[in-house]
């Protein structure tokens, strides 16, 4: 159907057109179905490299020593290379991809906030990252059915169980919980068998609404599994990473101060005042009047 102006859907209207717009309404029907959904072409295979590039450098900064893409086997489980976005330009072109940043988009609203900007590096082990919701971070069961907190997980290596690949359980969004103890584990006889891997080559993007339980399985070969894990959350939370005061004037100076990568950044977030008063009157803010705005 032809979507109109609508005053009743005011910041859906806008924002579903260009969903339409950019091929995504079998990946939205996915999202609101099962609670995750995957773009398989969301990067180039040069933007793939970049960003791959990009992580190894700085992980390797961070824990201090060399790392081996393909036979990597002394670096066991997951190590967390965090507050990314600032060491290289090449994360803000992620950050900005407009067909995964549309269905953050519609799951928390235009003036939602990068909460983090990490990798997890992945090395063989036997244990994996257990089921949890993000949704958890502070938010009492049961969780709501819309979404306060999102994520998007790039695959810069290929994905396989064997490999360490996300897990997710299909429909785990409408649980409203956390799993229990007897529910979380990705391997062994306690495995929860309805957790499934999300095998997808490097450069595809996965993104899942913030109650959707999921994990990684442990990797049982030699190398590294590589993400970029986006975390987003509404503007009324307060992020993991400190970025609104730490802006770099050049940053700035590409985007400009009233550009999305600045709301995203909080730097039009209108609390947060001190002697100077609140920016604007309560009144004119948009966010948080619908789920999307």
């Amino acid at each position: 159907m032809q979507i109109g102006d609508w005053p009743s859907t005011r910041d859906l209207n806008c924002l579903y057109k260009e969903i339409r717009a950019l091929d995504l309404e079998s990946n939205l029907a996915e999202l609101e179905a099962f609670g995750f959904t995957v773009i398989r072409d969301a990067l180039t295979s040069k933007l793939t490299a970049k960003l791959r590039e990009a992580v190894l450098r700085a992980a390797e900064k961070s824990f201090g020593r060399r790392l081996d893409l393909e036979g990597e086997q002394e670096l066991h489980e997951v190590r967390l290379a965090p507050y990314l976005l600032y060491t290289d330009p090449v994360f803000e072109e992620a950050l900005l991809n407009p067909r995964p940043l549309a269905l953050i988009t519609y799951l928390l609203g235009y003036s939602c906030l990068l909460s983090s900007l990490t990798s997890h590096v992945k090395g063989p082990g036997e244990v994996g990252l257990l089921l949890h919701s993000d949704t958890g971070n502070g938010v009492p069961a049961p969780f709501s059915p819309y979404s306060h907190v999102a994520n998007c997980n790039y695959a810069l290596t290929d994905y396989t169980e064997a490999a360490g690949a996300l897990a997710m359980v299909p429909g785990s969004h409408r649980y409203f919980r956390q799993p229990t103890r007897f529910e979380v584990a990705l391997a062994g006889s306690e495995r929860n068998p309805d957790a499934i891997p999300i095998e997808v080559p490097a450069g595809s993007a996965i993104i899942w609404h913030g109650n959707t339980w999921h994990g990684s399985f442990p990797r049982k070969v030699p190398g590294l599994r590589i993400n970029l894990s986006m975390y987003f959350c509404r503007q009324y939370m307060d992020p993991q990473e400190s970025y609104r005061h730490h802006v770099p004037e050049s940053l700035l100076e590409r985007h400009g101060k009233d550009s999305r990568l600045a709301t995203l950044l909080g730097m039009q977030t209108y609390h947060g005042w001190r002697e100077e008063g609140p920016r604007v009157k309560p009144r004119e803010i948009r966010a948080g009047r619908t789920w999307q705005s």
